[in-house]
């Protein structure tokens, strides 16, 4: 465990240590942000609320900085709240030109994106940090076709912080998860509950909040900046930290909108999208999640880790899950042990890397493998 890459427990203040490099890049205040004449403007919408820190936090202070790199060429939009079009209608919104950016998840549909489910493989990857650089270096050579035969192109990967388990009965153990019904994302984290003898209930994040409000399940797998942001965390009385699943949540982006760009306006874009992934993560994933277990605390919720000896029996029931997974995907015609082991490499490539550096290699050497430059 690298201590100075965001782990599930740190507090505001060690976040906020640890991550100065990409709160440096969002601070626009000292930059000219003229807007030109004829900007390019980039519409981006999201099920997310516009008073989340998702919006706030990164989102709004990146279109500032994506203004000042382009010099004022490109300009953004944010819809936000779900009013452009519904969560999973993302796919035809970007074919259409209805909006520019918006989510196409890999966990809300495992059928449609089965090579990205890899990332949400259990105990794999320390940090989201960490798994955000893993997903956007491997994109290109295992994640890309899968996207792109909706005609759509990538805009950014990001991985979330570690999921918890919110409930309003405590789990403090796999007895405590049998026949339980868990809200959780469609794909692999539903083959990890199976595993571990739960009923999983694969969800977006709104359906999960309706769920869990409704009492239609026990509780719901999340990341905390997720459940506070949500109010998920408003119907819980306990929350578990297993720390055995992340998810990957992909923004697709438009041809629409990058036709309209200039090669050097691609160029700059590109760089922008790799440092708005990586700040994500950072930020929403890191710091407003350490603010939100202040929120949690603060509203009475129960903090509940498992134990080293318990996890070891958790691990146990899990171990055929990568086997699963491998052969299902080998058998749709995928380079399965390929693809697992390049996760692994460029897990080790990484995992030695503070948060900082993170940061600053996604400014200084940008990843040049996911959007056409030509």
């Amino acid at each position: 465990m690298n201590s100075k890459q965001i782990q599930a427990n740190d507090t505001v203040e060690a976040v906020i240590s640890k991550t100065k490099a990409a709160r440096a890049w969002l601070d626009t205040s000292n930059e000219d942000l003229t807007i030109r004449s004829d900007a390019i403007t980039l519409k981006i919408s999201a099920h997310i609320p516009g008073t989340s820190p998702a919006v706030k936090d990164v989102f709004e202070p990146a279109f500032k900085r994506l203004i000042a790199m382009t010099k004022g060429a490109v300009k953004v939009e944010g819809f936000w709240g779900g009013t452009l079009h519904k969560e999973r209608d993302g796919i035809d919104a970007l074919v259409t030109g209805l909006t520019d950016m918006c989510p196409v998840y890999s966990a809300w549909d495992a059928s449609a994106f089965p090579a990205a489910q890899s990332l949400s493989l259990p105990f794999i990857f320390p940090s989201a940090e960490v798994a955000t650089a893993v997903s956007e270096e491997l994109y290109q050579d295992y994640f890309k076709q899968d996207f792109e035969k909706f005609k759509i192109l990538m805009g950014r990967l990001v991985a979330t912080s570690e999921y918890n388990l919110f409930s309003r009965e405590p789990i403090s153990c796999l007895a405590d998860l049998q026949g339980k019904k868990i809200a959780c994302s469609d794909g692999m984290e539903c083959e990890i509950y199976s595993a571990l003898g739960a009923i999983p209930i694969g969800c977006s994040t709104p359906e999960a909040k309706k769920r869990f409000s409704d009492k239609e399940v026990e509780a719901v797998s999340i990341s905390d900046s997720a459940a506070h942001t949500a109010g998920i965390y408003q119907d819980a009385r306990y929350r578990t930290s297993a720390n055995l699943v992340r998810v990957n949540l992909e923004y697709g982006l438009s041809h629409h909108f990058w036709n309209k760009l200039s090669p050097e306006l691609k160029v700059i874009t590109n760089q922008w999208l790799r440092a708005l992934a990586q700040a994500g993560a950072q930020l929403f994933y890191g710091l407003a999640g350490a603010r939100a277990r202040v929120a949690f605390k603060e509203s009475g919720i129960e903090f509940i880790e498992i134990p080293e000896e318990e996890i070891i029996k958790w691990k146990s029931k899990l171990s055929g899950v990568e086997a699963q997974f491998s052969e299902k995907i080998t058998s749709l015609g995928y380079p399965a042990q390929a693809l697992i082991a390049a996760i692994q490499t460029s897990t080790e490539k990484y995992s030695d890397l503070s948060a900082d550096e993170l940061m600053k290699l996604s400014l200084e050497k940008p990843f040049t493998n996911i959007t056409p430059l030509k």
